[in-house]
Protein backbone atom coordinates (compact mmCIF):
# COMPACT_ATOMS: atom_id res chain seq x y z
CA UNK A 1 0.00 0.00 0.00
CA UNK A 2 1.58 3.44 -1.19
CA UNK A 3 1.88 6.04 1.53
CA UNK A 4 -1.43 8.91 1.39
CA UNK A 5 0.05 12.39 0.11
CA UNK A 6 -0.56 14.55 3.21
CA UNK A 7 -3.03 16.59 1.30
CA UNK A 8 -5.68 13.85 1.36
CA UNK A 9 -4.66 13.08 5.20
CA UNK A 10 -5.44 16.65 6.04
CA UNK A 11 -8.35 16.69 4.41
CA UNK A 12 -10.11 13.92 5.68
CA UNK A 13 -13.31 14.41 7.28
CA UNK A 14 -13.72 17.75 6.10
CA UNK A 15 -16.97 18.67 3.79
CA UNK A 16 -16.64 18.16 0.07
CA UNK A 17 -17.47 22.29 -0.66
CA UNK A 18 -14.56 22.74 1.14
CA UNK A 19 -11.81 20.32 -0.16
CA UNK A 20 -12.82 20.70 -3.88
CA UNK A 21 -11.19 23.85 -4.19
CA UNK A 22 -8.42 23.10 -1.93
CA UNK A 23 -7.31 19.79 -4.46
CA UNK A 24 -8.11 21.75 -7.97
CA UNK A 25 -5.50 24.56 -6.55
CA UNK A 26 -3.43 21.46 -5.29
CA UNK A 27 -3.48 19.88 -8.13
CA UNK A 28 -3.31 23.04 -10.41
CA UNK A 29 -0.34 24.08 -8.10
CA UNK A 30 1.60 21.17 -8.59
CA UNK A 31 1.35 20.95 -12.52
CA UNK A 32 3.01 23.94 -12.37
CA UNK A 33 5.68 23.23 -10.39
CA UNK A 34 6.57 19.74 -12.62
CA UNK A 35 6.55 22.10 -15.65
CA UNK A 36 9.16 24.61 -13.97
CA UNK A 37 10.97 21.68 -12.93
CA UNK A 38 10.86 20.76 -16.65
CA UNK A 39 12.87 24.03 -17.80
CA UNK A 40 15.99 23.55 -18.23
CA UNK A 41 18.69 25.49 -15.76
CA UNK A 42 16.74 26.90 -13.66
CA UNK A 43 17.55 27.10 -9.63
CA UNK A 44 14.43 25.64 -8.70
CA UNK A 45 15.31 22.04 -10.20
CA UNK A 46 17.72 21.65 -6.72
CA UNK A 47 14.11 20.99 -4.83
CA UNK A 48 13.07 18.15 -7.35
CA UNK A 49 15.33 15.66 -5.07
CA UNK A 50 12.73 16.74 -2.49
CA UNK A 51 9.59 16.37 -4.40
CA UNK A 52 7.87 14.12 -1.10
CA UNK A 53 8.76 17.48 0.71
CA UNK A 54 7.66 19.87 -1.67
CA UNK A 55 4.31 18.65 -1.98
CA UNK A 56 3.83 18.27 1.80
CA UNK A 57 4.70 22.30 2.06
CA UNK A 58 2.39 23.06 -0.69
CA UNK A 59 -0.47 20.58 1.11
CA UNK A 60 0.00 22.61 4.21
CA UNK A 61 0.60 25.93 2.76
CA UNK A 62 -3.30 25.42 0.81
CA UNK A 63 -4.65 23.84 3.56
CA UNK A 64 -3.40 26.60 5.80
CA UNK A 65 -5.31 29.21 3.81
CA UNK A 66 -8.15 27.15 2.80
CA UNK A 67 -9.15 25.69 6.13
CA UNK A 68 -6.87 26.72 9.23
CA UNK A 69 -7.46 30.33 8.66
CA UNK A 70 -10.96 30.35 9.05
CA UNK A 71 -10.44 27.94 12.27
CA UNK A 72 -8.70 30.29 13.76
CA UNK A 73 -11.20 33.47 12.30
CA UNK A 74 -13.64 31.33 14.27
CA UNK A 75 -12.23 30.38 17.13
CA UNK A 76 -10.94 34.46 17.58
CA UNK A 77 -14.50 35.38 17.16
CA UNK A 78 -16.09 32.38 19.23
CA UNK A 79 -13.28 33.64 22.30
CA UNK A 80 -14.24 37.46 21.92
CA UNK A 81 -18.13 36.92 21.77
CA UNK A 82 -17.90 35.19 24.65
CA UNK A 83 -14.90 37.12 26.77
CA UNK A 84 -17.48 39.01 28.95
CA UNK A 85 -20.87 36.93 28.61
CA UNK A 86 -22.35 35.56 32.16
CA UNK A 87 -23.49 32.40 29.68
CA UNK A 88 -21.99 31.24 26.75
CA UNK A 89 -23.42 32.96 23.32
CA UNK A 90 -23.33 29.53 21.07
CA UNK A 91 -22.91 30.64 17.30
CA UNK A 92 -25.04 29.26 15.18
CA UNK A 93 -23.64 29.60 10.80
CA UNK A 94 -26.22 27.10 9.19
CA UNK A 95 -26.90 23.82 10.47
CA UNK A 96 -23.32 24.12 12.29
CA UNK A 97 -22.84 25.40 15.76
CA UNK A 98 -19.67 26.64 17.53
CA UNK A 99 -20.33 25.91 21.57
CA UNK A 100 -17.64 25.24 23.85
CA UNK A 101 -16.41 22.03 22.64
CA UNK A 102 -16.32 23.36 19.30
CA UNK A 103 -14.33 26.01 20.01
CA UNK A 104 -11.67 23.39 22.04
CA UNK A 105 -11.64 21.87 19.06
CA UNK A 106 -11.15 24.97 16.71
CA UNK A 107 -8.31 25.99 19.16
CA UNK A 108 -6.90 22.49 19.00
CA UNK A 109 -6.39 22.42 15.81
CA UNK A 110 -5.02 25.94 15.34
CA UNK A 111 -2.45 25.27 18.42
CA UNK A 112 -1.04 21.69 16.65
CA UNK A 113 -0.53 23.44 13.41
CA UNK A 114 1.13 25.76 15.13
CA UNK A 115 3.51 23.58 16.98
CA UNK A 116 3.96 22.16 13.32
CA UNK A 117 5.42 25.19 12.12
CA UNK A 118 7.47 25.84 15.19
CA UNK A 119 9.16 22.24 15.24
CA UNK A 120 10.26 23.27 11.60
CA UNK A 121 10.63 26.91 11.82
CA UNK A 122 8.54 28.05 8.88
CA UNK A 123 6.89 31.01 9.74
CA UNK A 124 3.60 32.28 8.57
CA UNK A 125 5.06 34.33 5.94
CA UNK A 126 5.68 31.08 4.11
CA UNK A 127 2.33 30.01 3.59
CA UNK A 128 1.28 33.95 1.87
CA UNK A 129 1.89 33.17 -2.25
CA UNK A 130 -0.26 33.96 -4.83
CA UNK A 131 1.94 32.74 -7.45
CA UNK A 132 3.40 28.86 -7.66
CA UNK A 133 7.01 30.60 -8.29
CA UNK A 134 6.70 32.51 -5.01
CA UNK A 135 5.75 29.49 -3.37
CA UNK A 136 8.98 27.85 -4.85
CA UNK A 137 11.10 30.86 -3.75
CA UNK A 138 9.88 30.61 -0.38
CA UNK A 139 10.99 26.46 -0.10
CA UNK A 140 14.12 27.71 -1.84
CA UNK A 141 14.54 29.81 1.51
CA UNK A 142 13.83 27.10 3.97
CA UNK A 143 16.13 25.20 1.44
CA UNK A 144 18.80 27.24 1.72
CA UNK A 145 18.58 28.09 5.57
CA UNK A 146 20.74 26.59 8.25
CA UNK A 147 18.65 23.25 9.68
CA UNK A 148 17.93 25.04 12.83
CA UNK A 149 18.58 28.71 13.30
CA UNK A 150 19.16 29.94 16.88
CA UNK A 151 17.41 33.44 17.41
CA UNK A 152 18.87 35.01 20.00
CA UNK A 153 16.48 37.74 20.20
CA UNK A 154 13.98 38.74 23.32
Amino acid sequence: MTKSPLINILCKDIPGNVTRPLYQEYDKRLAEINRIWAKEGNNYQVLMEYEETVQSLLAASLFYRHVLGHLKGAAGFYNDLNKQQEKECVIKIGSSSIDQKQYNKLLGATIAFGEIKITYQIQDSFFEFSETVQFLRNCMDLYNRPEYEEDNSI
